[in-house]
């Protein structure tokens, strides 16, 4: 009986170490999509793509799984948000309209006071994946599934069309977004 128990026990840590869960990032499902990996010390796989897709237009992913012994030094939608305003040279990028579902944030914003455009944040303990939906078609389908009565009241307003395709695994030497957690003398 000890045998197995120091068995079973072994299998569970094992598993648990090599196991890396990965939450659906729906990104795959796209036509139409280019896709560059992204690298830093303290990502384990990450990447942006631009996609057009026929039946949702235009979108911006970026997808970053961090190694658990690293973590964001902000807040990682914010990040977001301030590397493609600054990138862009964006006048003024003001919310109009933010809501959470589990753990989806949903975002629209109007760019120079004139264009739309939304965002979609998605997130986990190791794992972000952000999506600038240029249209807001997916938005608005991924929105539906949370709340059956939602509509994109901004689909039909003039719609931001810049292409963006910069990123924050890639900009994290520069910006430090995330870094690996230091080891104190407590730790040891």
């Amino acid at each position: 009986m000890r045998n197995f128990f120091v068995i079973f026990i072994l299998s569970l840590l094992i598993y648990g170490c090599n196991s890396i869960n990965h939450f659906d990032n729906n990104i795959e499902k796209f036509n139409g999509i280019i896709k560059k990996n992204t690298s830093d010390s303290c990502a384990i796989s990450s990447y942006i793509s631009n996609i057009n897709d026929k039946e949702f237009g235009r979108l911006f992913s970026e997808y970053i799984y961090l190694d658990s012994s690293c973590s964001w030094n902000s807040f990682q939608r914010g990040d977001f948000e301030y590397l493609l305003k600054s990138t862009l040279k964006l006048k003024s990028m003001k919310v109009v309209e933010r809501v959470d579902y589990e753990n989806y944030e949903f975002t629209t914003y109007i760019i120079d006071d004139k264009y739309y455009v939304d965002l979609i944040y998605k997130y986990s303990t190791y794992e972000d994946l952000f999506i600038l939906d240029y249209e807001g078609k997916y938005y608005s389908l991924l929105r539906t599934k949370f709340d059956k009565t939602y509509t994109n009241r901004y689909i039909d307003k003039l719609r931001f069309k810049s292409d963006y395709s910069k990123s924050l695994v890639n900009m994290n030497f520069i910006n430090s977004y995330f870094s690996r957690e230091r080891e104190t003398m407590y730790d040891k």
